[in-house]
């Protein structure tokens, strides 16, 4: 069977392969400790598991809307408005199968062949799949660790060409853990405005941020007279801050028009997301959120950690993350150093090394358009960590 051009040029994800080989060594008796997954080792709020119980007791096990239901919309428009001032009708919203396919559905709703989306780096891995699957052309802009991984609007003009048509945002950052000031954004904005461009403003980590750093949603601003609003797709999702990764609810909210059309293709796609899932994402959005300033304690105490040790160790330098679950070390000054006959000349070459002489599993900056960087997911426990991050220092002692 010859697949599509498509198909094969579609690359697996790299964070997924680095959970599944950790599962696979798992599976084989080895204890391996791993960094890859995005994933909070929390479970999910025992009342939301009991809102989907009920749900099922009570038939909610049937079709609904494409683009969910009234109920869900209605609480993702008073959660909006309560913890992030952004103000939407129903026809601005809709509920997709996690954030990854609100994503996906915007990429191909916003996107003709040819047209290119400026993309700063470091970024997710799926952003620039999603734009190519598009027809798209990504358009790489490189941010540094000094600037705090923000895009500069001097960088973001020289990438613009004719053909550039949108920019993607993602604060705080997978996998830099970087957010972005008001007064960032503001000059973002501007920058948007002036060449009219479209923007797509991932905010899946906007409740999971540390010290006195608060996000603040692109579509809430107004520059020179002109609201983001109108030009601005706002993802979000119940995957990181509420621990419902296999749950699959993600938000979209923006142009009336845009909403349709995305509606109208994941009618196509998947139709609705599952049922049961909805009962659950209202008593997300709804209910109680206590169990949350607990859980940043934990993740808070874990960054610090992590950054702590990492910086400790020579050659490696790490930024303090802002939010999000994740660390971004440089690990450039490892490089080149060898173990016998083995020379650590790519992140890549130093993930496997770290999996083979250590037994953890850490991502490489690469696929994140960070080559030398590594991405640290702190979402395990703190026991989790230091074993990882003592074999990791045992392991880069043997180099020289």
């Amino acid at each position: 069977m010859k697949l599509s051009e498509r198909a094969t040029q579609v690359p697996g994800s790299p964070t997924l392969a680095v959970t599944a080989k950790v599962a696979q060594l798992r599976s084989q008796g080895i204890n391996v400790i791993g960094f890859g997954a995005g994933e909070p080792d929390f479970e999910t709020p025992a009342h939301i598991r009991d809102a989907a119980k009920r749900g099922l007791d009570e038939g909610w096990t049937r079709y609904t809307p494409a683009g969910g239901l009234p109920a869900v919309k209605q609480a993702i428009i008073d959660h909006m408005a309560k913890h992030f001032q952004l103000h939407a009708e129903p026809s601005e919203v809709m509920v997709s199968c996690g954030g990854k396919h609100a994503l996906y559905n915007a990429m191909m709703c916003l996107c003709n062949p040819g047209d290119e989306v400026l993309l700063p780096a470091p970024y997710w891995v799926t952003y620039p799949v999603q734009i190519q699957l598009a027809g798209g052309k990504t358009v790489v802009v490189p941010t540094t660790a000094e600037e705090g991984f923000r895009v500069q609007v001097s960088d973001l003009e020289a990438a613009w060409t004719p053909n550039t048509k949108g920019l993607i945002l993602n604060s705080p950052s997978n996998p830099t853990g970087a957010g972005y000031t008001e007064d960032d954004l503001l000059a973002i904005a501007r920058f948007a405005v002036q060449r009219d461009l479209w923007v797509v403003s991932d905010e899946i980590y906007a409740r999971l941020t540390y010290d006195d750093y608060q996000s603040r949603f692109f579509a809430t601003l107004t520059v020179d007279g002109h609201s983001m609003a109108d030009r601005t797709l706002t993802v979000y999702g119940l995957s990181k801050t509420y621990a419902m990764t296999g749950w699959r609810i993600g938000i979209a909210i923006g142009n009336a028009t845009l909403i349709s059309a995305m509606t109208r293709l994941q009618g196509q796609v998947t139709s609705n997301p599952a049922t049961v899932s909805q009962a659950g994402a209202i008593a997300a959005l709804t209910e109680s959120d206590a169990f949350l300033a607990q859980w940043l304690e934990a993740f808070d105490a874990r960054r610090r950690y992590i950054v702590d040790r990492l910086n400790a160790i020579e050659g490696v330098h790490c930024n303090l993350p802002q939010g999000a679950f994740y660390a971004f070390p440089n690990f450039s000054g490892v490089l080149g150093r060898r173990l016998g006959e083995r020379t650590l000349e790519t992140d890549w070459d130093l993930t496997d090394y770290l999996l083979d002489d250590a037994r953890v599993a850490i991502v490489p900056g690469t696929p994140f358009g960070a080559p030398g960087f590594a991405r640290f997911s702190y979402a395990s426990s703190m026991e989790t960590i230091e074993t990882g991050l003592d074999r990791i220092t045992e392991a880069l002692k043997k180099l020289s």
